[in-house]
């Protein structure tokens, strides 16, 4: 038998992770039970346990001082961390310290624990079959012998081994259908080949899930989200949750127990809807799925997961969190309603000559035919918002217009809906701010001023204090209190400002023209401040300026 720790502060989770699992189904026993890292650390460096379970948070040492004191003695101890959902930044470190897995305290599951320890069983199998090396197996050793390598060949965890070997599959042509059925049935998976039907699932507005959970490389939110929908399939008892790639994964189906369409529709629904209800509840946000056609047989899998991808293609433009069945129409009544608000908007049109009214109305009409194209639309929206930005400051001297940076908040949405509500906000502020002068103290104005006139030329924030006879810290911070913004990146948004105009009405060079608005002869700075303001490279910007230049004077 292996013998366990359970390490943590708070009695009632710890008895009740001890007395509820039936540990000797995994070969082990609870050597012991203590409620802080310094006791650990003391029974670990007697008794040297096989297993050590712990919390982050705890009196005494915390559990990641105990971590990094047991990785200083050895790899071979595997250890799990129990976790809550606001230490997910702790846990992600742990992960970088040779930590098998980890447990969610408040949401565990007797399905989850056993899971979690079914690795760590096979961890441990593959350690004491080693030759005794002091270094823990990598998760990727044994992948790619074939499908049907013996104990100890597998990779420790065994999402990672379906992962490999769906992709094989599917992807590469590795595996023969009777080779991923045989890997079916060796593994128990909850799979049969009659009634297949394949499921993308998208995590929306990824890049928020990722943030919010301090999870840079998307780790831990991966190793969750499987954990959770491995949960949820098993409580259905169907259908088998890989990871496909960021923010997809594929849900595969077989109904072998229903003969009716109209069931097996209902079925997947209420399967889906669960999935929706958790990622809700536990990520605060929202999943979008492709379904695919039922089809029998491993060997159509390739075609029913392309259905599927197809499926979620209209995601783009009918917004977030909905399910979409192949050979369904695209819904696009959010994106004609959103577009319309904005034709109707006065308080911007309000603000534009007769001419200019008719452009904006150019330009939103151009964004509707382009809708069906992602990377176009995106392009077209970027130049929308960048045109009305150039608008409200030349026209209104409105110095707001420099101070939001919208390419990036439009950057972070994933379907044209989400897009036009970000650049409908943006229009709304600019409209309310160009009604309403900017309050500046006389240092800042003057410094405003200064930059204006002195752009071109290799000014500082030092210079510009000089001029206005403050310290650089002092106007640094006048910056940030009165612009929300900081004195660089207003220079820099304000130097771009003019190399748009220099790029819509000169021939110069793009190198020439960095130069020319005061950016050092390193283009490549000035290419990256570029595109962080505008959402385009400088020659993808002239280049698409004038396409759409020339295509407004033949209209």
């Amino acid at each position: 038998m292996h013998r366990v720790l359970i390490v943590e502060d708070e009695m009632l989770v710890r008895l009740g992770l001890k007395n509820s699992v039936d540990w000797s189904r995994f070969g082990m026993e609870v050597a012991a039970d203590l409620q802080d890292g310094q006791a650990a650390w003391d029974f670990y460096q007697r008794e040297k346990p096989d297993v050590v379970i712990t919390d982050i948070r705890m009196p005494r040492m915390d559990g990641m001082q105990l971590i990094e004191r047991i990785r200083e003695r050895d790899k071979r101890t595997r250890v799990v961390v129990l976790s809550c959902l606001e230490e997910f930044e702790l846990a992600r470190k742990a992960m970088s310290l040779g930590v098998s897995n980890y447990i969610l305290k408040l949401t565990m599951t007797e399905d989850e624990i056993a899971s979690v320890l079914s690795g760590v069983a096979e961890e441990l199998a593959q350690r004491d079959g080693s030759s005794g090396s002091a270094s823990a197996p990598s998760s990727g050793e044994g992948a790619g012998t074939g499908p049907g390598p013996g104990p100890g060949t597998y990779p420790t965890n065994l999402d990672l081994v379906k992962e490999k070997m769906l992709k094989d599959f599917l992807f590469y042509g590795i595996f023969s259908a009777d080779e991923f059925a045989a890997f079916v049935a060796r593994n128990g998976l909850r799979l049969s080949p009659v009634r297949l039907q394949a499921c993308v699932m998208e995590l929306d507005r990824y890049s928020r899930i990722k943030e919010k959970f301090k999870d840079e490389h998307g780790h831990l939110v991966k190793m969750s989200i499987l954990n959770a929908l491995g949960e949820i399939l098993a409580v259905h008892k169907r259908g088998e949750a890989f990871h496909l790639e960021d923010n997809r994964y594929l849900l595969l189906f077989a109904y072998d127990d229903l003969h009716s369409e109209q069931g097996i529709v209902r079925e997947t629904g209420v399967v889906l809807q669960h999935i929706q209800d958790a990622i809700r509840t536990y990520f605060n946000g929202s999943v979008s799925f492709g379904t695919s056609a039922v089809r029998s047989g491993y060997a159509s899998l390739p075609s029913l997961h392309a259905e599927a991808q197809q499926a979620l293609g209209r995601k783009f433009l009918a917004g977030p969190g909905q399910l979409h069945a192949a050979g369904q129409p695209a819904e696009t009544s959010g994106v004609r309603s959103r577009l319309a608000a904005l034709r109707r908007y006065d308080p911007i049109r309000s603000l534009l000559p007769k001419a200019k009214q008719d452009e904006y109305e150019r330009w939103l009409a151009s964004i509707e035919e382009q809708a069906g194209d992602r990377k176009t639309v995106t392009i077209a929206l970027f130049q929308f918002v960048q045109w009305v930005a150039t608008q409200m400051y030349d026209s209104n001297q409105n110095e707001r217009a420099l101070l939001y940076n919208i390419t990036e908040r439009i950057e972070d949405n994933d379907t044209l809906p989400g897009m036009l509500d970000e650049a409908a906000a943006y229009v709304a502020e600019l409209a309310k701010q160009a009604h309403g002068r900017l309050q500046m103290s006389d240092e800042i104005a003057k410094a405003i001023q200064y930059v204006k006139l002195h752009y071109a030329e290799n000014i500082s924030l030092q210079s510009v204090a000089d001029y206005v006879k403050l310290s650089a810290g002092y106007l640094s911070n006048l910056f940030k209190k009165e612009l929300q913004i900081t004195f660089i990146d207003y220079l820099n948004r304000y130097r771009i400002e003019r190399a748009k105009e220099l790029m819509a009405g000169t021939p110069m060079k793009s190198s020439d023209i960095a130069v020319a608005v005061g950016f050092s002869p390193e283009y490549t700075y000035f290419s990256k401040v570029f595109k962080k303001v505008t959402g385009l490279n400088p020659n993808e910007y002239r280049r698409e300026w004038l396409t759409g230049a020339g295509a407004k004077a033949d209209a």
